[in-house]
Order: C-alpha cells, then sequence, then structure tokens
C-alpha cells in the first residue's frame, strides 16, 4: 500500500527545519506512483509543495543533484517563513512577491548576482505551482528582473607567481590542501567532479603517453581529463597516507580519512576557508575570494597562454558553450590586453 499525500503523518513528517529529510526523496518517489491527479492541493501544506518543487524532475532522465536540491531549499527556505508570516502561498498576491524581492535588494544587500540567482529560482518555484494547478493564481507578474551590470565581473583571475606561493606554502603545512590545489590547478575539474570522482576511472593510453581521469561533469556529461604524473605521484601519497596502497583501483580519487567520499560542498567550503587563511596579501586583499572555482578559472588562463585553442579548452572544461569559455577569460584580458600597454609609456 502506497502512501496517501492527504495523510497528516506524512505531510507532518516534513520541516524545513530538518533539512536532511527535506532533501531526501524517498518519499517522492512513493508518492508519485500514485499520481496526483486526485488531490485537493488547498489541504495540502506549504513546506510538502516546495517538497514536490525539489524532487519533481523538469525533464525525464535528468534529474537534479543533490547540490542542486540544497541550494534551492537556501534560496527559497526565507521566501517559505515570508509566505507563512502573510498567511501562506495561497494567500500571497503578486505585489507581496515583488515586495519580498525588495527586501532581498535592500535588507539583505544581496550582490546583482546573488540577487538574481534567488531571484531565478523563486520566480521557477512559483510558475512551477501555477503549472501543476497547486495554486489558483500566478503571482509572479509583477517580478521584475535583475540587472546585471556588464562590467561587473567576478575577480576569478590567480597570476602563476601566486599560485607558485600557494603551493609551496601548502605544501610543508598540509598535504591535504596541497593535494587539492595540485589536482584543480592542472585539471580545471569542478569540485564536485573531483568529489564524485573513482580511482578506477583512472587509465594509461599509451597512444598518447598520458594518464586520463574519466569524470561526470554537468548534465552526467562524461568527459577525459589529463592527469599530470607528477600530479598522480602527490593523489598517490595522499592517498597512502590514507591507507591505500599505491596501486590500488579502489575507492574514491580523493578520499577522505576514512577511504570514504567527500561531499562537493564540504571540500568546496574547507578548500575556501583554507585559501583565505593562507598569508599572502594577493589573497586577503582580493575583492572575491579564492575558491574552487578560481583554480578552474587559472585553468583556462593557464592554456590559453600555452596556445590552446577556445575549442579545445572549452572540451576540456565540459563547457556547453563556447561563450562561457570567453567569460573565463575576459576579466584577465580587460588588464591584459589593455591599450595603455602596447604603447611607449608617458614620460611627465
Amino acid at each position: 500500500m502506497l502512501p496517501d499525500i492527504s495523510s497528516t503523518n506524512q505531510q507532518t513528517a516534513l520541516t524545513l527545519h530538518q533539512p536532511d529529510t527535506f532533501l531526501n526523496n524517498q518519499l517522492y518517489v512513493q508518492l508519485s506512483q500514485n499520481g496526483f491527479d486526485q488531490v485537493n492541493w488547498s489541504e495540502i501544506p506549504d513546506e510538502f509543495l516546495l517538497y514536490i518543487y525539489l524532487h519533481k524532475n523538469p525533464q525525464l532522465g535528468k534529474d537534479r543533484t543533490p547540490q542542486t536540491k540544497a541550494k534551492y531549499l537556501e534560496s527559497l527556505k526565507p521566501f517559505m517563513n515570508y509566505a507563512a508570516e502573510q498567511g501562506g502561498i495561497r494567500f500571497l498576491t503578486s505585489s507581496q512577491v515583488y515586495a519580498y524581492q525588495l527586501h532581498l535588494e535592500r535588507d539583505k544587500e544581496y550582490k546583482p548576482t546573488t540577487l538574481s540567482r534567488h531571484t531565478v529560482v523563486l520566480k521557477q518555484f512559483l510558475k512551477f505551482l501555477y503549472k501543476e494547478e497547486m495554486v489558483e493564481r500566478d503571482i509572479t507578474k509583477k517580478m521584475i528582473k535583475v540587472a546585471k551590470p556588464k562590467d561587473q565581473l567576478v575577480d576569478r583571475d590567480l597570476h602563476e607567481d601566486e599560485v607558485k606561493q600557494l603551493l609551496q606554502h601548502f605544501k610543508g603545512r598540509d598535504f591535504f590542501t596541497y593535494t587539492l590545489l595540485s589536482i584543480l590547478l592542472s585539471t580545471g575539474m569542478r569540485i564536485a567532479e573531483l568529489a564524485n570522482a573513482d580511482m578506477d576511472r583512472l587509465v594509461w593510453r599509451s597512444s598518447e603517453q598520458a594518464y586520463f581521469l574519466d569524470v561526470e561533469g554537468k548534465g552526467k556529461k562524461q568527459r577525459p581529463v589529463v592527469i599530470y604524473e607528477d600530479v598522480l605521484f602527490i593523489i598517490k601519497e595522499l592517498r597512502r597516507q590514507r591507507g591505500f596502497s599505491e596501486d590500488s583501483k579502489v575507492g574514491p580519487f580523493f578520499p577522505k580519512t576514512n577511504g570514504k567520499r567527500y561531499s562537493a560542498t564540504y571540500l568546496s567550503g574547507h578548500f575556501k576557508h583554507l585559501l583565505y587563511e593562507a598569508p599572502f596579501d594577493f589573497v586577503r586583499s582580493r575583492k572575491d575570494p579564492i575558491t574552487a572555482h578560481t583554480c578552474r578559472h587559472y585553468t583556462a588562463q593557464y592554456l590559453i597562454e600555452q596556445g590552446a585553442d577556445l575549442t579545445a579548452i572549452r572540451d576540456a572544461l565540459g563547457h556547453a558553450s563556447i561563450q562561457t569559455t570567453e567569460l573565463y577569460l575576459k576579466q584577465r584580458r580587460r588588464y591584459s590586453e589593455h591599450v595603455g600597454l602596447k604603447i611607449k609609456p608617458m614620460t611627465m
């Protein structure tokens, strides 16, 4: 007997105060087998509507990742609290949704990029409720787009001398961070790709005389990543310290001390924190902190400086569009290709 969506026990089992339970899709898998055609949505709590939105995939065969669901929940949780103060989502007006947007801009003082992300998720959620007939009105009509200044680029530049200083600093102090930094800088992998990579996906190809690691990128697309031999030596040493033999092909490519897999969220946050603690002026004085994604930009910049073409870099990084690759290089080019560097310096 499958659970009934109208069951009080099922509804009260979900709470925003317990995100682990809320992000678990087991209940949704059971409920969706019954279908939702006969559900009286007016009797279903708002939190349950959000739960269904998080776990109902927008396309067949294209699941939202746990990280994406967690990000959506992070964006929508404050809105759910706001809606509850107004009597619930079903009683909200378009003007109140617009007022919530203004609250994010004025009271939270979010950057345009952050404000845009929250706005997109909120609008998508409310459109979903209306499309699925969970609410009677489309209350997104007064929502406005967030202006994103074209010249507001995130500073994700790293320079070769800075990279050398960071590697030298962590090499003798923190082998975990040194290994993580070496992998990310040399491969351009996303942090989630590294967290999910398995050692048995590493292969030696004699025709190219190189090691390749197959990783799963966005949209579950597979692609090979070159692992240079000096970087492989470092990762094998880390694995040895964590109980794996040198030739072992089992377990995660980048394992925890207990041999299990890191979560991408943990690696991302831990990396950002550790890098900020590095005692260099170029770290502390940055407008935007060094993150795992900064390393990905460095890889793109390094490859272009070595003569690689944009199409090859796009494929190596797993970008869906070459325009994304070009954006990775735009910030550096604003300075390196400045006309002031192309002429004879002025004499005052």
